[in-house]
């Protein structure tokens, strides 16, 4: 199952940042790109569907330490 998820940052070099960190994800079918403006980053991956994914929480940590949130 895909999931999708936007996060909106108070800084361009939170967004810039919170970007290059997850695109370096060692995750398959994990993208990350400038959302609705250079403020915010969408995220789309494949939940996995055999035991727990985690992958949201990390998201959401990672996010929350850059100064951002979901959109």
């Amino acid at each position: 199952m895909k999931n999708q998820i936007e996060y909106g940052f108070k800084t361009e070099p939170d967004a810039y940042r919170f970007l290059n960190t997850v695109a370096n994800w060692d995750l398959p079918d994990l993208s990350a790109k400038f959302g609705q403006s250079s403020f915010h980053v969408r995220i789309d991956y494949e939940v996995k569907q055999n035991g727990f994914d985690d992958t949201l929480s990390k998201l959401d940590d990672l996010a929350e330490r850059e100064n951002g949130a979901e959109v």
